[in-house]
């Protein structure tokens, strides 16, 4: 019965979705000149959802309309809401995962401060700490599109929710333990990053604690099989718990969201991008609301969890773990 649930619920997205394509679709690049690349695609520090770090060279990717692409998802406009408070978040540290470091996406939640995925800011698969955070290795690049930024911040500091941890023996675990590790993680998922200045464009709202309210949402991000990831887009979606699926023996998951559309190849660079309920090219109360941000799939046997294609995961943004963290960052991290 609840998969049948679903299945009617995204068919009910689906046949929305055309009115929030035409409110808000259209490239609008604007502001500081960056260095022109090309992205090579590599394993991330997820091993899903991160691309690799650009690389110099020519890029002739453009979008000419945005109204080409379908309903599934569609090229937003950095100069509106909600785009206008997301950017590239690039992070320069190296490990034998991502030997080139790595992009992800993230947002202004507070004047100061951006809310991202914690495997955006370290790489606990291999075996680095959540004090091997590197905020000097941290940049942001507002309103990125098609290598121009409005405006681009360093981090001052950055930190991760305490509980998305792994054991200190993760190593020397067996495959199936491991994966149990990174899932019990995965829920809490989330980080913030204190930079440098405040934000020229405002702030995305964003709730927490926000169970049985919302039912569907919009992730944005930069993805690196679409556009090359140069193209901030948008993937509708219906949004449910983890513990209303049917999950593999064993695999208890209270604590994640799912967001399930039929774009399936939204994934690598989506990584710390808003999932936006109410999503509006206008501002004003009860619009545009961030409830969670990209986090990557559950994985039995070091495999992601087969469901349902196009399903994307984040962990469930509670005031118990999200307002100490909020204190911390907003203090210095001290």
């Amino acid at each position: 019965m609840r998969v049948v649930y679903v299945i009617v619920a995204l068919l009910a997205v689906m046949a929305s979705a055309n009115g929030i394509r035409a409110n808000i679709a259209g490239p609008d690049p604007a502001g500081v000149s960056l260095k022109s690349a090309t992205t090579t695609q590599a394993l991330g520090t997820d091993g899903r959802r991160v691309r690799s770090q650009s690389t110099a060279g020519g890029n002739a990717v453009r979008v000419a309309q945005a109204n080409t692409l379908g309903w599934e998802q569609t090229t937003g406009s950095p100069s509106v809401a909600p785009f206008k408070w997301v950017g590239l978040l690039k992070n320069a540290s190296t490990t034998k995962n991502a030997p080139h470091g790595w992009d992800c996406t993230a947002q202004f939640i507070k004047p100061n401060i951006l809310l991202t995925a914690g495997h955006c800011l370290t790489d606990l698969t291999s075996g680095q700490p959540l004090a091997a955070i590197d905020a000097s290795k941290l940049s942001f690049l507002l309103q990125y599109q098609d290598g121009l930024a409005s405006q681009t911040y360093k981090a001052v500091c950055a930190a991760a929710n305490p509980l998305w941890t792994i054991p200190s023996n993760f190593n020397d675990m067996s495959g199936s333990d491991k994966s149990a590790a990174l899932n019990a993680a995965g829920e809490h998922d989330f980080g913030l990053v204190l930079v440098d200045g405040t934000s020229s464009t405002g702030t995305i709202d964003y709730v927490l604690d926000w169970k049985g309210k919302f039912t569907s949402a919009a992730r944005v991000g930069y993805p690196g099989d679409i556009l090359n990831a140069d193209i901030i887009q948008y993937a509708p979606g219906i949004v449910f718990f983890a513990d209303q699926i049917p999950l593999p023996k064993g695999l208890n998951l209270p604590n994640d969201v799912v967001q399930w559309g039929p774009v399936t190849d939204a994934t690598h660079g989506m990584s710390g991008g808003a999932w936006v309920a109410r999503m509006s090219d206008t501002e004003g109360p009860n619009k545009n609301i961030l409830i969670a941000v990209t986090s990557s799939a559950p994985q039995v046997g070091n495999t992601e969890i087969p469901l349902f294609p196009g399903g994307t995961w984040a962990a469930y943004l509670t005031s118990t773990e999200f307002n100490p963290l909020l204190t911390f960052v907003s203090n210095g991290c001290k």
